[in-house]
């Protein structure tokens, strides 16, 4: 465990996350672990091991030297020792630390973390029992397993809600999902948050002759991109679908795709079979923000489901056109379609009429990449963020113990 000095007479959090993968919720939970330190909260990063091929952000925990404790057992995979290991070691670290608050981020932590709370409190006094926060980054309730499985996934969601005092939505749509299709908690137990994010550095973007160059392609390209794991929600085979459509009548037309996962082997397959090897490049996890995103002359998002995509945001900042489909929390990102091409899911003839319209349309991407840096800019603040969650986790131990006292 890494134990910096912190201030006293402050709340005591814990948070915990499966794994620190490159992507959203990890940079999502570094945020406000270093915001909430900087505003005096006692914070404790817990996480577990990321798949190989899902790259790692666990440096980002040591350069700002936050208190963390890694739980090697604890990752994306269902294993049933394991995750009873997990669970003895959450309930342990959590008598041991007696937090104000523990706030799960992502589904099996969301789980395991919050059936620790519930024990843990089960053994307190009401008026020192802990406050449980959920964040749903997305969700895993469709799209993800056949019908049996995702019945079993809402049963589960339900009765974890019953011991968990608040729930997190990251936007409008997902909160609808989260209180109305899927009946998981009721409306009063849910809040609204949206991300929160470093979008300086993006925002600050200068492009040059060299930008495409670094990623493998000529200057007088257009690169559409992609930045995101390699699994089969993101719906890659959509997007090759599409891309290819497109390169048949653009012959400048290039794909880069950027990041890894479990379906590398399979996507280069279908490029070969696809017969436009040559148009696209395999990247691989990049942490240089900066240099994937000025490569890009639009960004493509053909996924089945989402919560709210980092990927999406971070585009917008850097004032990059974007392609999406209208799942989940995309449509409330790209404000209905006024930052933004939306187009329905698993439809590559409609995707690529969207790319291609941007490519024949340099007025169109200028004024769209323009609006999204706007609005960005606006919503996605990390200092938002940070002060959200901060009254979040005030008024929520204020009412839980006020009304605990009132009760007793």
């Amino acid at each position: 465990m890494n134990t910096p000095p912190r201030k006293t007479n402050s709340l005591n959090i814990i948070r915990i996350i499966a794994r620190l993968n490159i992507g959203g919720p990890a940079r999502h939970a570094v945020i406000l672990d270093e915001g909430l330190s900087r505003l005096g909260f006692r914070t404790l990063l817990v996480y577990g091991t990321p798949q190989v091929e899902e790259g790692s952000l666990e440096e980002l925990v040591k350069e700002r030297s936050l208190r963390f404790v890694r739980i090697p057992e604890l990752g994306r995979k269902i294993s049933p020792f394991r995750d009873l290991v997990v669970l003895v070691r959450l309930s342990r670290l959590l008598f041991r630390e007696q937090p104000d608050v523990v706030h799960t981020h992502t589904a099996k932590a969301g789980a395991l973390g919050r059936l620790a709370a519930a024990v843990y409190n089960a053994t307190r006094p009401r008026r020192t029992r802990c406050l449980v926060v959920h964040t749903f980054h997305g969700h895993v309730l469709s799209g993800y397993f056949g019908k049996v499985g995702n019945a079993a996934l809402r049963l589960s969601e339900r009765a974890l809600a019953l011991v968990t005092d608040q729930v997190i939505t990251i936007s409008t749509r997902q909160q609808e999902d989260i209180t109305r299709r899927f009946r998981v908690a009721p409306p009063a137990k849910t809040v609204i948050v949206p991300l929160g994010l470093d979008l300086t550095p993006l925002s600050a973007l200068a492009r040059s002759d060299d930008s495409k160059e670094r990623l493998g392609f000529a200057p007088d390209t257009f690169v559409f991109g992609f930045v995101g794991r390699f699994v089969a929600i993101k719906d890659l085979d959509t997007l090759l679908g599409a891309f290819a459509r497109v390169a048949q009548s653009l012959p400048n037309a290039r794909l880069a795709l950027v990041g890894d996962g479990v379906l590398r082997a399979y996507l280069g397959n279908v490029v070969s079979s696809l017969g436009i090897v040559d148009r696209v490049r395999f990247v691989g996890w990049r942490l240089d923000l900066a240099a994937v995103y000025s490569a890009f002359d639009a960004l493509v998002l053909s996924s089945r489901n989402e919560g709210t995509p980092v990927a999406v945001i971070e585009a917008m900042a850097a004032g990059v056109p974007v392609v999406a489909t209208a799942v989940g929390g995309v449509a409330d990102v790209l404000d209905d379609g006024r930052c933004g091409l939306l187009v329905p899911a698993r439809d590559p003839d409609e995707l690529a009429r969207a790319m291609t319209r941007l490519v024949n349309d340099p007025d169109l991407r200028r004024e769209l990449g323009s609006t999204g840096q706007r609005s960005v800019a606006a919503r996605f603040r990390s200092e938002r963020l940070v002060d959200d969650i901060a009254r979040l986790y005030e008024d929520g131990v204020r009412r839980r113990r006020g009304s605990a006292r009132d009760a007793t």
